[in-house]
């Protein structure tokens, strides 16, 4: 049983979805309650959102002041029956889901949620309620994703699996790419764009415009999700085209909401042609993405009345509300809605900030009501400015025909090798490659975390008995859990398998790096909460910036590595694969990878954790899932 329900400032349901148990248990719930008649009706309908508000609203209501007046929110409620809750918090929107999944989970779950949410509405997210087709495109990303968890191995690690083919091949795909993007910048307004190609779930080659901003690792995922989501069902067309807000990456100065029109193009079986194109000013956006984030700050902290905090963060508002303005005189556009829209936006800042000049020079607290008596005012001319100028596109439609000429063209040109990239889509590789150079080993994952791309052997998802695909998985969620506690080399064995995980540091020479101190996160309060991924929040960035301080994040490179040998083989042995391994993939894929452990695990049916600090092993209870 899942359910996801989205609350805004004001308590108000604004988004509902839940999976037919448990909108069944709900339903059950409410008659029970009184709330509604014990009638038939449509399972499959949502239920009414002011049922829904009254049965949560307790909930809400306490959750808001543990928030707002503690600053010590719930992160999750574990109720009987297996039945368990979990918060998240974002721009002052509620987020709950139940489910009777593991708690973990269940938060890495929401947490994707709100990052698919972010990636098609960017920080106005209220327009989620009354925009039916945005709402039906996150319930269906959401479907898509939990149902990718389950067999696909890119998702279980949030990286995307990189396809691996002969140097022709990639030849003949990147110029087809390149070509793609040279006609889309035959349009003045397309001079930013990216052509990315999907074979399936996996990333094939992507080919940008010199001026376009570069596209984060988490972008790339979602961009993967989207086609997948689109390639089901209803979304079945040739060609989509949407409206999206990509983050980009970190070291830009306009990352964070960069808005692109988005034409996925299906081109054979499996074989998904993505054009991107960057839509509006996007120094515009990034500042409006900006004063959303100072609004919500602001009104926290008149939700808290810590008037000592008030002015440091009412002139970081100002700051970002004169940028935005700034921005607004630099931008012609010929649309009498955005005019007034812009012309509101400046009265009811000049009217806001004449407010708060009142206040500081009086420091009276009657003025505060005068404040958030017209903070509301000003908060729906921000979202109008933002919908306006940031998420609408009038040329959306209009330009169908050309991205159609495109995707016949691209085609044509990967007609020879269709069949090729058909096969591919199925299993990249098998692990008989690595048999006998590997002898013991299972299954391997690598990621390099830099780019979000992983290398891994095909699973036979078609057995249904598959105790490998279990295994996989319990490694992951396991080696995560000690990850959270600073433990980044683990060795451990079950009854049938043998298992290691490895997380190290290059420099852009290939250098191994070791940091002086590993972060412990499970004794550090951070919120939002760090989970290991890329969607809920980049917890690999966070790691290297507090492994190295003194250094530039992107001068540092992370990777990764899982396997899995049968259990006879040594801990000796496994170490000795991991080191090579990590080689042989560097020459596979052309990245500089070098994994070095300080010290080496005894063979024992425990877990043994390398333990860098103190270069001492640590030994635990070993799963038995």
């Amino acid at each position: 049983m899942e359910g996801v329900l989205l609350f805004d400032q004001n308590n108000d349901l604004i988004y509902q979805n839940f999976n037919d148990a448990m909108r069944a248990k709900m339903t059950r719930h409410a008659i029970d309650l009184g709330l509604m008649e014990d009638v038939k009706r449509d399972p499959r309908k949502d239920l009414d959102n002011n049922v829904l508000i009254q049965i949560f609203s307790p909930l809400v209501a306490s959750q808001r002041i543990m928030m707002c007046q503690f600053d010590n929110a719930y992160t999750s409620v574990q109720m009987e029956n297996n039945l368990n809750l979990v918060f998240d918090e974002f721009l002052g929107y509620l987020f709950l889901q139940i489910s009777t999944k593991e708690v973990d989970q269940v938060r890495r779950e929401l947490g994707v949620c709100i990052c698919l949410l972010k990636h098609i509405c960017g920080p106005n997210i209220y327009i989620i309620k009354n925009d039916t087709r945005k709402s039906e495109l996150l319930t269906s990303l959401i479907s898509t994703y939990r149902q990718m968890y389950q067999g696909n191995q890119g998702i279980l690690v949030e990286a995307i699996e990189q396809l691996l083919v002969n140097a022709d091949v990639k030849n003949t795909v990147v110029s087809s790419l390149q070509a793609a993007t040279d006609k889309l910048k035959q349009d003045p307004h397309s001079q930013r764009s990216h052509s990315i190609m999907f074979v399936g779930n996996k990333f094939l080659s992507l080919y940008s415009s010199r001026q376009a901003q570069e596209l984060s690792p988490a972008d790339m995922l979602f961009l993967n999700i989207f086609c997948q989501t689109l390639d089901r069902g209803e979304h079945s067309k040739r060609i989509e085209s949407h409206v999206v807000f990509l983050q980009g990456c970190s070291n830009q100065t306009t990352s964070g909401c960069i808005p692109h029109i988005v034409h996925v193009c299906k081109l054979f079986d499996d074989v998904f042609l993505v054009l991107l194109i960057e839509h509006g000013n996007i120094v515009l956006s990034g500042n409006l993405y900006d004063v959303f984030f100072a609004l919500h700050k602001l009104q926290n902290i008149h939700m808290q009345m810590d008037v000592e905090n008030l002015r440091s963060a009412f002139d970081s508002f100002e700051m970002y509300v004169k940028h935005t303005t700034d921005s607004l005189r630099k931008i012609k556009h010929n649309c009498p809605e955005a005019d007034e829209a812009v012309r509101v936006f400046g009265l009811k800042w000049d009217n806001l900030r004449k407010r708060y000049s009142e206040y500081f020079k009086a420091s009276d607290s009657a003025l505060l009501v005068k404040i958030e008596s017209n903070m509301p005012m000003f908060v729906e001319a921000v979202k109008e400015l933002f919908k306006l100028l940031c998420a609408e596109c009038s040329t959306l439609e209009h330009g169908l025909q050309r991205v159609s000429d495109i995707a016949d063209s691209v085609e044509e040109k990967l007609t020879e090798v269709f069949n090729f990239l058909q096969v591919k889509s199925q299993k990249n590789f098998c692990m008989g490659t690595y048999l006998e150079d590997f002898p013991g080993l299972v299954h391997f994952i690598h990621i390099d975390r830099n780019n979000g791309r992983i290398v891994a052997p095909g699973l036979d998802l078609e057995d249904s008995t598959n105790v490998l695909k279990e295994r996989i998985w319990s490694m992951v969620e396991l080696s995560r859990t000690y990850l959270h506690k600073g433990h980044m080399s683990m060795i451990w064995k079950d009854v049938t398998f043998s298992y290691g995980y490895f997380l190290w540091f290059e420099d852009a020479n290939g250098t191994a790096l070791k940091p002086k101190e590993f972060p412990d996160f499970s004794t550090i309060s951070t919120k939002p909460q760090l989970i290991a991924g890329i969607l809920s929040g980049d917890y690999y960035q966070r790691l290297i910036e507090t492994c190295f301080p003194r250094t530039a994040p992107s001068k540092i490179r992370c990777y990764e590595l899982f396997c899995v040998h049968l259990g006879l083989v040594t801990s000796t042995n496994v170490l000795e694969h991991c080191r090579r391994l990590a080689v042989t993939i560097t020459d596979l894929t052309g990245n500089p990878t070098d994994i070095t452990c300080c010290c080496t695990a005894p063979n024992s049916p425990a877990v043994a954790h390398c333990d860098h600090n103190a270069n001492t092993l640590k030994q635990i209870d070993a799963p038995h899932k």
